[in-house]
């Protein structure tokens, strides 16, 4: 560029490849090994009970021993069975529930459960899915810590032929490092779509 001699096209060879040299580092650097996700399966109705594909994960509270226990669908029949006693009951529609992934070790330790219609139907864990199948008919679903009364808001749901599929995402809301010491950990529960649940 200032004497104006001509340069050989060898001489430029290596400044071409340079270039090149950052995208085969990328490709060689190590990758964080990617969980499967399960796709979501839109349950289908039989009558006024629904119904779910096999291999998927459910929840139940019994309504004669009480005990609230997660199962498998393993067949195509209606009922959805209790892990104690093995009675088995149709349900009019489900619940999902996905409770956010957190970075806080406290928060992501911190043990939290589902509470529907006051009653509580099991513990969720940091990045957890669940699926509660209940009757048709009202139902007030929040979450909240089991040993303390401290909850997040409430969402009332009617359970229904029409409307018998519903979503929440639940989330420990970070404040601070003195947030849990004082008043609890701020919680939010928001309504979503289906889809938006993951491995259900």
């Amino acid at each position: 560029m200032i004497c104006g001699t001509p340069v050989p096209a060898a001489a430029s060879a290596p400044q071409a490849q340079a270039p090149q040299a950052a995208p085969a580092q990328a490709e060689q650097a190590p990758q964080e090994p990617q969980k499967p996700v399960i796709p979501y399966y839109q349950p289908v109705m039989d009558g006024a009970n629904i119904t779910l594909p096999l291999s998927r994960r459910f929840r139940v509270r019994c309504p004669d021993c009480g005990r609230v226990g997660d199962d498998i669908k393993r067949d195509l029949t209606v009922g959805f069975p209790c892990p104690s006693c093995k009675k088995a009951y149709a349900y009019g529609g489900q619940v999902l529930i996905y409770r956010m992934g957190t970075f806080r070790p406290l928060y992501a330790v911190t043990p939290m459960s589902v509470f529907i219609d006051g009653i509580e139907y099991g513990r969720i864990n940091n990045q957890e899915s669940v699926r509660i199948m209940l009757p048709a008919g009202p139902h007030v679903v929040c979450c909240g810590t089991p040993t303390t009364n401290h909850r997040t808001n409430a969402f009332q749901i009617v359970i229904s032929p029409e409307y018998y599929n519903f979503a929440f995402k639940f989330s420990l809301i970070y404040e601070g490092p003195f947030t849990y010491p004082g008043r609890g950990i701020p919680m939010e529960l928001k309504q979503c779509a289906p889809e938006e649940i993951p491995n259900i």
